[in-house]
């Protein structure tokens, strides 16, 4: 029988330092029940990543597990970017409706958030998208909440099968195992968690009773997030880990917003108009004039605005224009996957510039 890591579920090998599940063949000697892969040893105790190669076919083959098993899937999104991380044909993909999809992060903006006004939209994402769920609930699993009601609806709805926490990249499934298992055991972190995209690489199984498991599934990939793209170091920097303070800019006609160097803003005509900013502290957000933006960002992309990084942009694809046009009355959303939004009020047209590969939604504002 192959041995897995208990961090992240790659079956163990001593031979390829580079690929998924090394070990060195001495540690493996010592320990030969309960261990972490060198990968996951160094994210835990010294956060640091080893970059290794992921067998794309084992995610394949993980999620022709869930689909033969036909137990209840637990599909974890970003409240904060739902659009971005709700795959839009998951009942095709896992050829399932028993799913209780399982909203974290709700705590980032939980100030101003309406709970109603979100849960609103997000069901009307659902029907307009055709993706059919039993049940939602709310948590925040770096604080805990909401995660005893999470319990309640998963013992409501499995009928004793198997429960398979699904979602993509660095919404968080790993934490909120860790704290089931903490909640029954009071065992804490058994799981391998980071801001790593893929840090876990094959199913994990944790005993629930005498015949199903709660299981950690590697992250969907998806190329039209920005998390998917970016290095770690950028990803501890930007992403958002407490309370998203907005931010309100009042632009005039013909200047423009840079967040980051991710997203650009021209307000090419129309009346004075709000711009508030729902990003995290890393993120740097710049004003300029329009006739400046050009210049402004070739000579500071990589100083003052920092992020994405030289490299980033190299894989992030080109450049991609978009005109919108703001109407009196009407607030709208523009969200970027994996990043974070603006919610926009006045009158105008604006122009966005941003790289193609990320995915970028225009809608309602939900706020």
């Amino acid at each position: 029988m192959d041995i897995k890591c208990m961090g992240c579920g790659a079956i163990i090998q001593t031979k390829d330092e580079a690929k998924q599940g090394f070990i060195d063949p001495k540690v493996l000697e010592k320990h030969q029940e309960e261990f972490y892969c060198k990968r996951c040893f160094n994210l835990r105790h010294y956060s640091k990543n080893n970059r290794i190669e992921l067998d794309e076919s084992i995610l394949k083959q993980e999620t022709e597990v869930i689909k033969k098993d036909k137990g209840l899937i637990c599909l974890v999104a970003d409240s904060f970017d739902f659009e971005g991380t709700i795959h839009p044909h998951i009942n095709d993909l896992l050829e399932s409706n028993n799913i209780l999809l399982v909203l974290n992060k709700y705590d980032l903006y939980i100030k101003d958030l309406n709970l109603n006004k979100l849960l609103d939209y997000l069901r009307l994402y659902l029907k307009k998208n055709n993706i059919k769920i039993k049940d939602l609930v709310l948590v925040s699993a770096k604080k805990g909440l909401g995660i005893e009601e999470l319990i309640g609806k998963i013992n409501a709805l499995r009928n004793g099968k198997n429960v398979y926490f699904v979602g993509m990249t660095n919404v968080g499934k790993s934490t909120i195992i860790n704290k089931i298992i903490a909640n029954y055991t009071g065992e804490d972190d058994v799981i391998t968690v980071s801001n790593t995209i893929n840090t876990t690489l094959a199913n994990i199984y944790i005993p629930l009773d005498d015949k199903s498991y709660i299981v950690d599934t590697p992250g969907i990939i998806n190329h039209n997030n920005l998390v998917y793209y970016l290095e770690e170091d950028s990803l501890k920097k930007i992403m958002p880990s407490n309370y998203i303070r907005p931010k309100n800019y009042q632009l005039d006609p013909e200047q423009s917003l840079f967040i980051g160097g991710f997203l650009r803003l021209d307000f090419l005509s129309g009346v004075k108009s709000s711009f508030i900013c729902y990003f995290g502290d890393g993120v740097v957000i710049h004003r300029t004039k329009l006739e400046n933006a050009d210049k402004f960002y070739e000579e500071h992309k990589d100083d003052i605005l920092l992020f994405p990084t030289k490299k980033e942009r190299n894989s992030l694809g080109e450049i991609h224009t978009r005109k919108i046009i703001l109407k009196a009355g009407v607030k709208t959303d523009i969200s970027y996957a994996g990043l974070g939004f603006i919610s926009l009020s006045g009158e105008g047209e604006i122009e966005l510039k941003y790289f193609s590969k990320i995915k970028v939604v225009i809608r309602k504002a939900i706020f």
